[in-house]
This record gives C-alpha cells, sequence and structure tokens, in this order.
C-alpha cells in the first residue's frame, strides 16, 4: 500500500489544459467507468432504491465533477431499461468540460450539465434536493479539508441516499493503472498514475463518515481498486414505490 496520500497536481485539474489533453483523458475516464467498475459502482446504488422508488415524480440524481456526464447517462439507460424515471444533473467547474458534455448530451433532456463550483452546491439547490448525490473520482482531487467540506456539502443535499465512489489507492493498483494507460496520451499516464497515489483506503473513508456522523455509513471495496462510501437516510417525506417493465 501507498501509506499516504499524495496530493500532486493532475494536468486535467489544469484550466488551461489542451483540447488534446482533456479530449484524451476523458476517452480514457470513459473506459475506465465503462469497463473497471464505475458505472457498476452507482448502478448498483440506484438498484438498492428500487423498493422506494418515487411513483409520483422522477428520481433525482446529482453528479459532482461530472466531467462529460458519461455516468448520469448511464444511469439513464439504465432506469429506461427498468421503466423507472430518472432525471439527472451534473455539475463540474471546468468550462471546456462542462461544453464538452453538453455537446455529447444535447439530445438528452434529462439530462442537465452545469458548470458550478460543488461548494456553491446547496445555495444553489437547497436542501435535500436530490435523491441520491454521487461523486465518481472527483474527491481525490481534494485534500482532507476540501473532501470534508464536499462531504457535508453531498450530505445536506441528499434526501435517500450519498455516494462516494472513488479509487483504492495501492501501489499494486497503481502499477496495474499506469500499465492500462500506457498506449495513451502523456498527459493520460501521467493522471492515471497520479490519481491512484491521491486515492483512499477503506479507514480514511470511515474516518471522513465519523468526522462528519454521517447516518448509516458503509465503506466497500468495489471491482478493479474502487472504494465505495455510501451513506443512507429516511426520505424527508413519503416514498412509493415504482414497478418494472
Amino acid at each position: 500500500m501507498i501509506t499516504r496520500r499524495q496530493i500532486i497536481p493532475e494536468r486535467l485539474d489544469d484550466p488551461h489544459a489542451s483540447r488534446e489533453e482533456i479530449d484524451a483523458s476523458f476517452r480514457f475516464i470513459r473506459l475506465v467507468n465503462a469497463r473497471l467498475g464505475g458505472i457498476r459502482v452507482l448502478l448498483r446504488e440506484l438498484e438498492a432504491e428500487r423498493p422506494r422508488w418515487p411513483i409520483d415524480r422522477p428520481l433525482r440524481l446529482l453528479d459532482l465533477g461530472t466531467g462529460v456526464g458519461d455516468l448520469p447517462r448511464a444511469a439513464l439507460r439504465w432506469a429506461d431499461r427498468r421503466g423507472l424515471r430518472l432525471e439527472c444533473m451534473g455539475i463540474d467547474l471546468h468550462p471546456a468540460v462542462v461544453e464538452l458534455a453538453r455537446r455529447e448530451h444535447a439530445d438528452e433532456p434529462r439530462l442537465e450539465i452545469r458548470a458550478l463550483d460543488a461548494h456553491r452546491a446547496v445555495e444553489e439547490f437547497g436542501d435535500a434536493s436530490f435523491d441520491v448525490v454521487h461523486a465518481g473520482m472527483f474527491l481525490h482531487h481534494l485534500p482532507d479539508a476540501e473532501i470534508l467540506t464536499v462531504l457535508r456539502v453531498m450530505d445536506r443535499l441528499a434526501r435517500r441516499r450519498l455516494v462516494w465512489n472513488d479509487l483504492r489507492r495501492s501501489a499494486l493498483n497503481r502499477w496495474l493503472v499506469w500499465l492500462l494507460a500506457l498506449p495513451w496520451h502523456p498527459s493520460v499516464r501521467h493522471d492515471a498514475s497520479v490519481s491512484v497515489a491521491k486515492g483512499f483506503v477503506a479507514s480514511e473513508m470511515r474516518e471522513f463518515a465519523r468526522r462528519l456522523e454521517l447516518p448509516s455509513p458503509r465503506v466497500r471495496r468495489a471491482f478493479a481498486g474502487r472504494m465505495v462510501l455510501v451513506s443512507t437516510r429516511r426520505e424527508l417525506g413519503v416514498a412509493g414505490q415504482a414497478g418494472s417493465r
């Protein structure tokens, strides 16, 4: 295991990153999410919500640090296959990434992409404004103090379920992801390796949950080097059930 988180800047975090670097990075991230567990984690948590899926409105999902919006788009496809109503909001701070995501999902009115700092999300949307609040491979970009702040924001926004879906830090995972990124653009190779070094172990996620007193926290390992923290709470209001086709 890499014993301590290494807060090293990533190329993608640079607001002046080139379009070539951004395109290459998100092609790689799409691959990682689709093949190596990112989408799987989110869909598992949505599946867990099915017994109390609202019948009088769509379930609302917020994706923080959404990038090009591949995770909420996958969630919409999943919901369509099951006859469930879902609306998604994705927020990201990088203007070029937001522009790319809006173009990519212009054909999907149920997915809105906004340029917004996660710190301002409660101010923008209000407490308990989303049923499920998800952050996928976003919080590892932040130092610990900022992680606590954003988790607190997520806790306030979530009516039912908070999902922190990130990378597990280990020397083996860092070597494997570097190997996977070897044929890609140099900025992708750099960011892939650095991202794992900035990832988390179970004890760290549990400590964040403890410090914030998150309700019903559960931490688990997931497929292909993922760590997941889920916090569930009773909905504020009456929930119904939605069937499936």
